[in-house]
């Protein structure tokens, strides 16, 4: 009988045992590296759930897991780990010293996959330095860390856009990329505060970014990951900072002496000023008065935790930017709410929300003084004008101006009239996860975009001379944009012994619906009452209701056996109502393979090698037309138009529109072949990348404008011809220095591209970046699109040098190719010191081999009018025999004027320059305090920081800044402003841009 007891007692507590193996355990311990330092913020997942948590200051965690679980150890820099609880309730954990990447799971489309067993072109970006410095957008992050990707600032201007290009310019229809964020799909990011970003993954080739089809990858794909919740109590994270901007550089112009001389030279004899003029008191340096030192202020605080049944994110984000030139500013409030709920062990529900509002006042630019330009008109303004009217003057009291010329003063362009944008942005999701038999799970997401926005642009009637000219005049532009979209994926995830298979399968159906309106008025009685009811006279209203839908089946399948041999393949088929009516679908297929070479036995004795994987890819992805042609395939009606039957009064009808249909137009498409490389060396303190792509788009879509005696129809057409980008990507990371109390890491970057366009008929060209000079309207162009040239390529005379005999510039004969405004190659080095509790974060990028049209300098080097110009002319030619750079003033009469106003009137390599330049781009200086101090106060972590950007740039560019894009302005073979975003039309064109700043900001960081 005892011993049935016994054995009864002992199976019961087997069972409990076994029972309590099952149910949830709470699981402490303390994080370290190699050296005994603490360790804060390693992600501790439990393996095959989304329950987790991270380290707090001192390197503690705390996590509840069943006894038989797994835990996954995670940290960027160091190697992932995979530990059994085995029932234990304290796991100290240590990372090893080979520190590595290829361990970390980077997020790809539809998925994840660990780093080691990407077989494609794919660069996960470190976002740990995003809260360290003021990054306004998220891409900013990206800046100089991801080869083959390069992140321009088109305009100073505060809340501008940023402009993306990965491995070149895929498209004449521009070059941005497709984003996804938490897997919705999106045109910018925008409605993202970057502080609440967790990851940012590039995919670069087509076996990469191939699973999104036509969705835009043609320019690849930037993934976002934003923060999600961890399991365990509430943690919260602060950061708040303070800042100050000014600008670069200034360009010395003439003073009121310099100026009288330079007139006189002009025309022959000393310029006439009336009496309200004063040249001896009146002096203003424009660019003093209107460029500032100007505050950048942000806070933001995330707060994140949850239990076995779920998790949540939070978080709050205020920025106010103002800008280096008066009267700009920024305002942003934002908000992120992240909820994942798992009621029971096969479901698991949740969502993302990201709004924000945003108050934007912008100041003119990229125009002549002329044409309202606040940048070029504090560079022609002559310093004797003053800021008001005195009395006694025509108009006193209203801004200033020149007798002369028509065009007021800077501050005029700024202050007459104000420019305000009101957005809204919203990006979001909700999703479901079912876990089914067989490993397999069903996930449902419903993805929704909304941004709206109000522009509103009041000429006051009388403080300047245009207000009034038109006795003020009031516009209110409106925008709306919903997108929403519906993704259905099944998964199968089986290891099979060696095999190890991944399936995935789904649908993705979008719609798009847009908004506009535009109202216009003039003759204001006053400048108190700024809305549309106050306008009296020339009323304008225009409407208008867009949308367009894309139907998606795409598949992946990823296999690899005996972890040493790897295949990836994916195909996507694309319907959209964006493309001609014979040619609506477009199926873009794409595989890769991989070799670890370093899994293989021969390699077992070389030990200096820790890692070695050879890639191969090939694929297709695709694009859409741009927004300009909505609807490419139908020849359009205009409504609105009156016409009258007889002597009667006229009828409300209908007459054709300037689009003619094209229902052939076919996808564009880009083939992409990828060979690289992943290498470790000495214990994994070096790795090193590499990687040769080849691409090529055909049937790009062009939007042509047909001859006159259409009526000057366009029409979408397939250019027969090939954009081609092929290039080699360098990547190296290195463990300097890795003692305990002191440590140095080195990332570099560099990467090569070639552009040209071929295949196309040799007697047609293109004409791109017009640009209005002067008071002219009638554009000219800078650059053309050209079979055997590069997309970028300017087009002009080249300058041969000032004779000096006539004083005149000599031109060649014929036009020609006078250099490009993309890049050969483009670099980023990252340096990251820390000593004790000090860290120096270092990060510097450039570009070489780029051309800029200055065409800045055709405003302030002309040498005619009466305009201020440049102090660059004060070297002008004066007498034969001279040697200069700088040609004679011309308008005084004699028989040479002629030949030099072709400084003004045509494109010349006397204002292409070189665009190269090597940047500080930031730098960041700082303190941790003590983790164990803290603690005893309930603070996890306090960081203060101090950090620089744009401390340095050197460049042999004259203009303000070398780094500058501008906008789509339209060609007159191209409808205007093509493409959703920054184009090409007007690429590598400073046209009065507004000029860069640099920043100092000093922030701090809490950590709860």
């Amino acid at each position: 009988m005892k011993k049935w007891v016994t054995f009864l007692t002992t199976f019961l507590v087997m069972l409990c045992c076994q029972l309590f193996a099952q149910e949830n355990s709470n699981i402490r311990g303390q994080i370290k590296d190699s050296k005994g330092n603490a360790l804060p913020g390693v992600t501790i997942r439990v393996k095959g759930t989304t329950q987790g948590t991270t380290s707090q200051g001192d390197g503690s965690y705390n996590l509840s897991a069943p006894g038989t679980a797994t835990l996954e150890i995670s940290y960027v820099g160091y190697a992932s780990q995979e530990i059994a609880v085995n029932g234990r309730s304290a796991i100290n954990i240590t990372m090893t010293d080979g520190r590595t990447d290829l361990g970390e799971v980077v997020v790809i489309g539809y998925g994840t996959q660990k780093k080691q067993d990407v077989t494609s072109a794919i660069t996960s970006v470190s976002t740990k330095d995003i809260s360290s410095r003021p990054i306004v957008s998220a891409v900013e992050a990206i800046t100089g860390k991801a080869p083959g990707v390069q992140v321009s600032v088109p305009s100073g201007q505060p809340g501008g856009d940023l402009s993306v290009r990965v491995r070149g310019i895929g498209s004449p229809n521009g070059g941005e990329p497709l984003y996804v964020v938490d897997g919705v799909l999106a045109s910018d990011i925008k409605t993202i505060d970057p502080n609440t970003i967790e990851s940012i993954t590039v995919l670069k080739d087509a076996s990469a970014a191939g699973i999104y089809g036509a969705a835009g990858s043609t320019n690849g794909v930037v993934m976002i990951t934003t923060k999600q919740g961890t399991k365990g109590t509430t943690k919260v994270d602060a950061n708040v900072y303070t800042g100050m901007q000014q600008i670069v550089k200034k360009l010395p112009v003439l003073n009121n002496t310099q100026w009288v001389d330079l007139m006189t030279d002009i025309h022959g004899t000393a310029p006439s000023l009336p009496s309200y003029y004063n040249l001896d008191s009146t002096n203003n340096n424009w660019q003093d008065i209107i460029y500032r030192k100007a505050m950048q202020t942000g806070a933001n605080v995330g707060m994140s935790g949850g239990s076995d049944k779920g998790t949540y994110y939070f978080n709050v984000g205020y920025l106010n930017q103002d800008g280096i030139m008066v009267g700009s500013n920024f305002n942003r409030y934002s908000v992120k709410l992240s909820l994942d709920q798992k009621p029971k062990e096969w479901l698991r529900i949740g969502g993302n929300v990201s709004y924000n509002r945003s108050y934007q006042r912008s100041t003119p630019q990229n125009a002549s003084t002329q044409n309202g330009g606040a940048v070029i008109a504090a560079l022609v303004t002559p310093e004797y004008i003053p800021i008001k009217m005195p009395a006694g003057s025509p108009y006193p009291g209203v801004y200033g101006y020149s007798n002369f010329y028509s065009g007021d003063n800077p501050l005029s362009d700024i202050w007459q009239s104000e420019n305000k944008t009101i957005a809204n942005n919203l990006l979001g999701n909700v999703y479901t996860e079912i876990t089914l038999p067989f490993n397999i799970k069903y996930r449902s997401q419903f993805n929704a975009i909304m941004e709206n926005s109000r522009y509103d642009w009041f000429l006051n009637p009388y403080t300047s001379l245009y207000g009034i000219s038109l006795t003020g005049a009031g516009r209110e532009n409106t925008s709306e944009v919903f997108r929403y979209s519906w993704d259905n994926t099944l998964t199968y995830d089986k290891h099979i012994g060696k095999h190890a298979l991944n399936v995935v399968v789904g649908t993705s159906a979008l719609e798009e619906k847009i908004a506009t309106s535009s109202q216009y008025g003039t003759g204001f009685a006053s400048g108190t009452v700024t809305t549309l009811n106050g306008a009296s006279t020339n009323y304008s209203i225009s409407t208008g209701r867009y949308n367009w839908t894309t139907n998606s089946y795409f598949g992946r399948l990823m296999y690899s056996y005996a972890d040493r041999y790897l295949f990836t393949a994916t195909l996507r088929a694309d319907g959209s109502s964006r493309v001609g009516t014979n040619n609506r679908w477009g199926t873009f297929p794409a595989v890769s393979v991989g070799w670890k070479v370093s899994q293989e036995k021969f390699m077992e004795n070389v030990t200096f090698v820790q890692n070695l994987k050879i890639r191969a890819g090939y694929g297709s992805t695709g694009n859409l037309p741009p927004y300009t042609m909505l609807y490419p395939t139908y020849s359009l009606l205009s409504a609105g138009s009156a016409y009258s039957w007889s002597s009667g009064a006229a009828s409300p009808g209908v007459s054709p529109s300037s689009q003619i249909g094209n229902p052939n137009l076919r996808w564009e498409t880009a083939k992409q072949t990828n060979i690289g490389f992943d290498a470790s060396f000495l214990q994994s303190k070096i790795t090193f990348s590499a990687d040769y792509y080849y691409k090529k788009v055909d049937d790009m879509i062009f939007t042509q404008q047909l001859p006159l005696t259409t009526g000057g129809a366009t029409t979408a057409v397939n250019l027969p011809g090939h954009d081609i980008n092929k290039g080699i990507e360098l990547s190296a990371n290195a463990i300097v220095v890795d003692k305990k109390d002191w440590g140095w890491d080195v990332s570099a970057n560099i990467s090569f591209n070639n552009n040209k366009i071929t295949g196309m008929d040799s007697t047609t060209s293109y004409q791109t970046g017009g640009v209005s000079v002067g008071g002219s309207k009638q554009p000219i162009y800078t650059g053309l699109i050209k079979n055997g040239y590069s997309l970028g390529t300017f087009w002009g005379y080249k300058a041969m040098g000032v004779d000096p005999q006539t004083g005149n510039m000599v031109y060649s004969a014929n036009m020609m190719d006078l250099g490009n405004a993309l890049p050969k190659y483009t670099y980023g080095i990252n340096s990251n010191f820390h000593y004790k509790h000090f860290s120096l974060d270092v990060l510097f990028d450039g570009v070489h081999g780029n051309k800029v049209y200055n065409e800045t300098r055709m405003e302030i080097e002309n040498l005619t009018g009466y305009t201020n110009e440049s102090a660059s002319v004060l070297r002008r030619w004066k007498q034969a025999g001279d040697v200069t750079d700088i040609p004679r003033a011309k308008d005084n009469g004699t028989t040479n004027a002629t030949a030099a106003a072709l400084l003004q009137s045509q494109i010349s390599s006397n204002y292409v320059e070189d665009g190269s330049f090597f940047r500080l781009r930031s730098a960041t200086l700082a303190y941790n305090l003590d983790a164990s101090l803290l603690k005893r106060i309930g603070v996890a972590g306090v960081r203060i920081y101090a950090t620089a950007q744009n401390l340095f740039t050197i460049t042999n560019y004259k203009g303000y800044y070398p780094e500058i894009n501008g906008f789509g302005t339209g060609t007159n073979n191209q409808a205007t402003n093509a493409g959703s975003s920054a184009s090409l039309m007007t690429l590598g064109v400073d046209n009065g841009t507004y000029p860069a700043a640099k920043t100092y900001t000093l922030g701090l960081n809490v950590q709860f």
